[in-house]
C-alpha cells in the first residue's frame, strides 16, 4: 500500500462514528471549527463553489458528530473547549443568493445556525462582486487572446479553460495589491479587453431573501462594495463600515456585531481598520487565515477553514485542524 493510500484509510477511519469519538479527541486541535463557505452550487457549476450534494453531506455529518452553534456562543465555546462534540459555526462571505435557495433550506432542515457576511450595496443594487467579474469574464469572453491593460507581455492566447482560469488569477492577483481607486480603473480596462459577455442571473441575496432566513442565520458586515479594506484610506474605510452596519440594521431590525474582512489575509486590514470596526460596534471580526478559534484568539482576526473539502473523510481531517498533514 502506497503513502497516498494509507492516508486514506486513515482519514476514512478517522470521519467514521468511532473514529471520531475515539481518536478525536486525541488528533483535534481544542476550540470552536469556524467553517468558510463562498457560492454553494447546484446544476449550474459555470462559477466555482461547493456543490449543494457535498454541503449536504457535510452537514449531516456536523450534525451527527459535532455541536454547530451560533455566533453568540462563539468565545464561551472557544475559550472553555469540549473534547467530545467539538463547537462548529458555519460561516458564509459575500450573500450570495444560493444561500437562501440552496444552503438554508438544509441548515434548516438539520437545524444548524449559520453567519453571513454581506456586503450590502449587491443586495442593494443587484450585480457582481468584481472578483466574479474577472471570472465570469475570463471563462466567457469570445476572444481568442487578450493583453493585460498593465502588463507589456505580448497577448495572452485563451486556448482552454485551463489558460483562461489561469488568467482570472493572475487578473485577479494583481488587482488585490492595488491602491481601490486603482483597482476600479485596471478593472473596467480589463473587462473592455476582454469584450462584451452573456448576462449573467442575480447572483447575490435580495433584502426579502435575507428576511426569510433570519429565524436561523444572523447577517454580519463585509463591507458595502467589497473592497480591500487595507487599499483604502481612514475616511473610506469607515464609509465602506458604517454603510454597510447601516444598510443592515435598517432592512433587518437587528444591529450586526459580526464582520468578515473581504479576501481576510493579514495584509488585507490594519490596526486602524481594526480601530474603525470597534468604533462602529464591531465586537467578533473573521479573516481567512487558517486555524481552529480557542482562548489565545484574537477576536478582532478570528481564524477559519475553508469547507472546500471533496469528500466525508477530507472534511474531517480539516475540521479536526489537520489540514496540512
Amino acid at each position: 500500500m502506497n503513502v497516498g493510500s494509507l492516508k486514506r484509510l486513515v482519514k476514512r477511519g478517522f470521519s467514521s462514528r468511532w473514529g471520531w469519538r475515539l481518536a478525536g479527541p486525541l488528533l483535534r486541535t481544542p476550540g470552536v471549527i469556524v467553517l468558510t463557505y463562498h457560492r454553494i452550487v447546484g446544476q449550474d457549476r459555470s462559477l466555482a463553489g461547493v456543490p449543494v450534494e457535498i454541503f449536504t453531506e457535510q452537514m449531516r455529518w456536523l450534525r451527527e458528530h459535532c455541536d454547530p452553534i451560533g455566533p453568540e456562543s462563539l468565545v464561551e465555546r472557544a475559550t472553555h473547549p469540549t473534547r467530545a462534540r467539538p463547537a462548529v459555526l458555519v460561516t458564509f462571505d459575500d450573500g450570495y443568493r444560493d444561500l437562501h435557495d440552496l444552503a438554508y433550506p438544509v441548515l434548516k432542515k438539520l437545524d444548524i445556525p449559520a453567519l453571513v457576511f454581506l456586503a450590502t450595496s449587491f443586495v442593494d443594487e443587484g450585480g457582481m462582486l468584481w472578483t466574479d467579474q474577472v471570472n465570469w469574464a475570463v471563462l466567457s469572453t469570445r476572444r481568442e487572446r487578450v493583453k493585460l491593460p498593465w502588463s507589456s507581455e505580448e497577448t495572452i492566447p485563451l486556448t482552454d479553460s485551463r489558460a483562461r482560469t489561469a488568467l482570472g488569477e493572475r487578473a485577479r492577483a494583481h488587482l488585490k495589491i492595488l491602491p481601490d481607486a486603482k483597482r476600479r480603473i485596471e478593472l473596467e480596462a480589463l473587462l473592455a479587453e476582454l469584450g462584451e459577455v452573456p448576462p449573467r442571473d442575480r447572483q447575490m441575496l435580495s433584502w426579502d431573501e435575507v428576511r426569510a432566513t433570519l429565524d436561523l442565520v444572523r447577517y454580519g458586515g463585509h463591507t458595502h462594495t467589497h473592497p480591500i479594506l487595507s487599499r483604502l484610506d481612514r475616511a473610506e474605510a469607515d464609509r465602506e463600515i458604517r454603510t454597510c452596519k447601516e444598510r443592515i440594521l435598517a432592512e433587518t431590525g437587528r444591529t450586526p456585531t459580526t464582520f468578515a474582512y473581504p479576501n481576510g489575509r493579514a495584509a488585507d486590514y490594519t490596526s486602524e481598520t481594526q480601530d474603525i470596526l470597534r468604533q462602529n460596534g464591531f465586537t467578533l471580526v473573521f479573516s481567512s487565515a487558517e486555524g481552529i478559534a480557542d482562548r489565545q484568539s484574537d477576536w478582532m482576526a478570528v481564524k477559519r477553514l475553508s469547507g472546500d473539502a471533496p469528500d466525508i473523510p477530507d472534511f474531517a481531517w480539516l475540521a479536526a485542524g489537520l489540514s496540512k498533514t
